[in-house]
């Protein structure tokens, strides 16, 4: 054994130890070589190490805040392409319908619709130019003011299941960051959609319903879409921009705003809450977690108390008000009581009990009862005699003397 640990000395270069232990080893001159250490292995200067900290985050904004001051001018921002790439870049498969995507092209028609519905119920003959540029314009308006819209809520719109498909919603891709449309381009078509139906309205129909669209785009984009997430009264606020398209069609026909224009107007507002209290009541969830303070999540009571509300008073509207402001005929107010009855049933079961069933009843018969309401109002005001034409109050007035003349004629013929 002995003979074996001398072996092994030798081949190691180590001396044996005239000790009698056996493993005891002593070290000698001849040793192995030392390997020069590599490049990588070396500490690396305070300098190197800012400039691999550098590399390794090449998408970072880096600002060198050393000690001593600085001039703005000496102060360097490293601002990659990728990040400006998300302004521009796009990730679109059909450029058409990412458009009708962006301007909500369903809810711009709609709108257009209660524009040409407000031109028609207007009082004086229909003409061709300023018709096309109420609908036009309005719908370009619309598309305009959706298009803000998902600007400013798209980050927002990203954490809700209901509009994450949207255009402008950026998804994370395995090679970058981009949305199948960039917020440069949809700003732009939203500038261009929105003036140019503002230049429609003011050319070929008049100023005042140029200066409508305009507030219309304000109020939605500029009011309505901030205070979503700040305030209760947003749905008050989108109920106007939903109110002010009749009067858009019907400024457009004659050039100023009657009672019966406002009348048009408020059965639109009315009809915003049963509507959209009926669509948000069953997403509540999404809005709770994007930070919307509509009234299904702050407070479910008054939700289900306005839908009625509004819905009475619809009854009302339609029945009473207008045919007393020339409106519409009586006709119209018979005809409509079924209508609104069921939508005020409808109602008042969503309030008995707030469920999923029930609100969504409630929603899809407000998709049916608005155009109903406006084809019963189109065929009231084109099926009027001279007589119909008259105003309410002229005609009641008109209606008695007649009976105080046939009376008196026939006492007269009674006592001859």
């Amino acid at each position: 054994m002995l003979s074996r640990h001398i072996f092994q000395c030798s081949r190691l270069g180590f001396a044996p130890s005239t000790s009698q232990a056996v493993f005891h080893t002593s070290t000698g001159n001849s040793v192995l070589p030392r390997a020069k250490p590599l490049d990588e292995e070396m500490p690396a200067p305070a300098a190197s190490k800012s400039l691999e900290s550098k590399k390794s985050r090449p998408d970072s904004q880096i600002l060198d805040l050393s000690s001593g001051k600085r001039h703005k001018k000496d102060i360097d921002i490293i601002v990659t392409d990728q990040y400006l790439q998300q302004w521009y870049k796009m990730e679109t498969k059909s450029l058409a319908a990412d458009y009708l995507a962006l301007c909500k092209s369903k809810l711009s028609l709609f709108v257009a619709s209660t524009a040409t519905c407000g031109f028609l119920m207007a009082p004086v003959p229909v003409a061709a130019a300023p018709l096309a540029a109420a609908t036009i314009g309005t719908f370009l308006l619309s598309s305009a003011a959706n298009s803000c819209n998902q600007l400013l809520e798209a980050p927002y719109d990203a954490q809700m299941r209901r509009t994450q498909s949207r255009v402008l919603v950026v998804h994370r891709l395995k090679i970058a960051i981009s949305s199948r449309f960039s917020p440069l381009h949809a700003f732009t078509f939203a500038g261009v959609t929105g003036m140019t139906g503002i230049g429609l309205l003011a050319y070929y129909a008049n100023p005042l319903a140029a200066a409508l669209g305009a507030l219309n785009w304000f109020i939605y984009a500029g009011v309505y879409t901030p205070m979503k997430r700040s305030h209760i009264g947003c749905t008050w606020a989108g109920a106007v921009v939903g109110a002010i398209p009749p009067l858009m069609g019907y400024a457009a026909a004659t050039g100023h705003l009657d009672p019966a224009a406002w009348c048009l107007a408020t059965i639109l507002f009315s009809w915003q809450f049963p509507h959209f209290n009926g669509l948000s009541w069953n997403l509540r969830g999404d809005y709770s977690k994007a930070g919307y303070r509509v009234m299904c999540v702050t407070n479910e009571r008054l939700c289900r108390v306005t839908s009625i509300r509004h819905s009475v008073a619809l009854l009302g509207l339609c029945s009473i008000a207008a045919p007393l402001t020339d409106l519409t005929t009586l006709t119209f107010a018979i005809d409509s009581l079924p209508v609104n009855a069921y939508l005020v049933y409808l109602s008042y079961k969503f309030y008995k009990a707030p469920d999923a069933k029930n609100s969504r009843k409630l929603f899809f018969y407000s998709l049916l009862h608005l155009p109903l309401i406006m084809l019963l109002m189109g065929i009231s005001n084109y099926g009027r005699n001279e007589q119909q034409k008259e105003p309410v109050v002229e005609r009641i007035t008109n209606g008695y003397n007649r009976m105080i003349d046939s009376v008196k004629s026939l006492t007269t013929s009674s006592t001859v």
